[in-house]
């Protein structure tokens, strides 16, 4: 939060940050026992679920890929990486890491394949744009794919671990998601956006009423789990 955000905008950050983050743990908690959990960048992962038999697509990528280069690193899981933004794409050619297992696209990730309009954040410094957030600056539009249409032209027939963190759009990716009979193991997202704090416990209810339990809260970050979606862990022989 710095100055030259107005003032409204800032007003909204300390209502988000220091007082609604902070009731959170009060209205949602988590369920999930039982699961070993690892803390990776921002968010929380079952520790020993993932693997290298797993799909994973991480959507919104900024100029951050600590978790998705840890998802190949240590669990050699195949990634692929979605953004528009310029500036991420930029980042992403001269990034280090591992190319024949991150996949970056640099697409939008939304409900139908169409062109949006990505608005620029309210701080000139930060990274991300939004399609939901406008806050009166500068845009630019980029194609949007649907995950059905994106799975079917990479080849998958699953999504096992989804990442999402696209700026107060993500009700709208997991709507459409859910509809199309997609529910991976491991859901991992930020809740952002208007009305943050009533979408992350709306959202919360939703999942679980698909069989989705709360692994971890930390802040805004959320760990959802599906233990019926747990791709089965491959055979050590099969590796030989």
């Amino acid at each position: 939060m710095t100055s030259s955000m107005p003032l409204l905008t800032r007003l909204a950050d300390i209502w988000r940050w220091h007082l609604q983050r902070r009731m959170l743990p009060f209205f949602v908690r988590p369920d999930a026992r039982g699961i070993a959990s690892v803390a990776v960048a921002d968010t929380v992962l079952p520790a020993d679920w993932i693997g290298p038999g797993w799909t994973c697509y991480c959507i919104g990528v900024g100029e951050d890929i600590v978790l998705d280069r840890h998802l190949t690193e240590a669990w050699r899981a195949p990634v692929w990486a979605f953004d528009p933004t310029p500036r991420a794409i930029a980042y992403m050619q001269t990034a280090q890491y591992d190319r024949a297992l991150l996949h970056f696209v640099p697409a939008g990730i939304w409900s139908e394949d169409c062109v949006q309009r990505f608005h620029a954040p309210p701080n000139p410094q930060w990274v991300s744009h939004s399609i939901t957030e406008d806050h009166g600056g500068t845009w630019f539009d980029a194609q949007c794919r649907a995950i059905p249409s994106i799975m079917r032209e990479l080849g998958h027939d699953r999504i096992d671990f989804i990442k999402l963190n696209i700026e107060g759009a993500e009700h709208v990716v997991l709507e459409s998601m859910l509809a199309a009979g997609i529910e991976p193991a491991v859901v991992t997202l930020t809740w952002e956006g208007k009305g943050a704090f009533g979408k992350a416990l709306r959202w919360t209810r939703r999942l679980r009423a698909r069989g989705y339990r709360l692994l971890a809260v930390r802040d805004w970050f959320f760990t959802y789990v599906r233990d019926e979606a747990r791709p089965a862990a491959p055979n050590p022989t099969d590796r030989a």
